[in-house]
């Protein structure tokens, strides 16, 4: 039987595996069997072009590592999806990078899903697909030449299951890739041919404009991120007061041994300095002290890029201060499951930890990393969001000083 890429991916999702994914989510199983429909051929695509515009030996090897390292698809429990060494969301972004949001809203419009369901999906079916390819690619002893060649016989073919609604309007005027397909078909008019060579022109014509809507979607890079330091407004509804950027409210803390930190008055870092310094503080069991430019991937424990100035600058003080002792703490708002709050603070903590350790803290000086879910949620899950953000945070509770 010959080898169906699409089918070969949906296998790995069988009915009771898409059962405890809506269950976790939240969500109906309707909803989200329609949003793997989109996903599916829309990651194999990613990976397509990442191996026809990008760097063909990236993919392939990318899709040797996820067949070798055998992804745990466990239809009976998805708890591995939270771990904090799972590594979907390293696979989504090597496909999408800075469009993967812009993906993540369309899927989420054409399957009536959640945007933070449909980003959960999605970093489930991207390690999915690699696997899939890699261990065509494994048991066929492919070379990347064969790779290429393989993965060009089957783009047409996935490109056909694109569903409607699935890319952005208004690229190159066309609403999607059923569509780009749609219109280019009305061109040929009824009746006969009256050349045979023209069979393979549309097909061909199409390929190469559905490949070049893509690449713009997926693969075109986005501008370079803002810095961590600046300022998102919202626009006030009658008058608009721009703030100024907080760089200009960053000043220096003095650490022992004079070395100079820049750091936003009043953050984190100003109040740990503060406190180390302050012969009258007492270390405690409570955790007084919040992270301020800490963010995750959204629904992950994948702590982004730019929040690293901060996980390195906290790093920096338990350095100055050596016999500190510090635990880390994951909270989460109320509402939603209970269950899926507790493991995702308590993954967000142990992924702060890990990563104030890589960062060169001494790991005798972190005394562990706990994460308390929704217990200590101040605000009602029918609260303001305003409000419930400032009970989703990650806190230090000093255990020593």
């Amino acid at each position: 039987m010959p080898f169906n890429p699409i089918e070969s991916v949906k296998a790995v999702f069988p009915g009771e595996m898409m059962n405890k994914m809506a269950g976790i989510l939240g969500e109906s199983t309707t909803n989200v069997q329609q949003a793997m429909q989109g996903i599916i051929p829309s990651v194999m695509t990613g990976i397509i072009l990442k191996t026809e515009f990008g760097d063909p030996y990236d993919s392939f090897n990318l899709s040797k590592e996820a067949a070798k390292i055998e992804i745990p698809f466990n239809p009976t429990s998805l708890a591995w999806w939270w771990n904090t060494n799972y590594k979907g969301i390293d696979y989504l972004k090597s496909l999408f990078g800075g469009k993967t949001s812009d993906l993540t809203e369309a899927i989420a419009g054409y399957s009536g899903v959640s945007k933070k369901s449909a980003y959960s999906l999605l970093n489930v079916a991207a390690p999915a697909a690699y696997s899939v390819f890699g261990k065509y690619a494994l048991e066929t002893n492919m070379n990347v030449n064969a790779w290429r060649n393989f993965l060009e016989a089957e783009k047409k073919k996935i490109l056909n299951h694109l569903p409607a609604g699935i890319f952005m309007e208004g690229i190159m005027g066309f609403e999607n890739m059923a569509g780009l397909s749609e219109k280019f078909a009305s061109v040929e008019k009824p009746g006969k041919r009256r050349k045979s060579g023209v069979k393979w022109v549309l097909p061909l014509l199409i390929i190469v404009l559905a490949s070049g809507v893509i690449w713009y979607f997926v693969i075109r890079q986005e501008p370079a991120a803002l810095p961590i330091y600046s300022v998102v407004h919202k626009t006030a509804p009658k008058e608009t007061k721009v703030k100024p950027d907080i760089r200009e409210e960053k000043y220096s803390v003095k650490l022992p041994g004079g070395k100079l930190l820049y750091v936003k008055k009043d953050g984190i870092e100003d109040q740990l300095v503060t406190f180390f310094n302050d012969p009258r503080s007492k270390p405690s069991r409570r955790f007084p002290f919040n992270f301020d430019q800490l963010k995750f991937d959204e629904g992950t424990s994948v702590i982004t890029d730019e929040s690293m100035t901060q996980i390195q600058n906290i790093a920096m003080i338990l350095k100055a201060y050596p016999k500190a002792k510090i635990k880390i703490g994951g909270f989460n708002e109320k509402g939603g499951d209970s269950v899926l709050n507790s493991t995702i603070s308590e993954n967000r903590a142990a992924a702060v930890s890990k990563a104030l350790k890589e960062a060169g803290t001494n790991t005798n000086q972190i005394a562990g990393a706990e994460g308390f879910g929704s217990g200590y949620a101040k605000y009602a899950a029918e609260a303001a969001d305003s409000l419930k953000e400032k009970d989703e945070r990650i806190s230090i509770s000093i255990r020593a000083k």
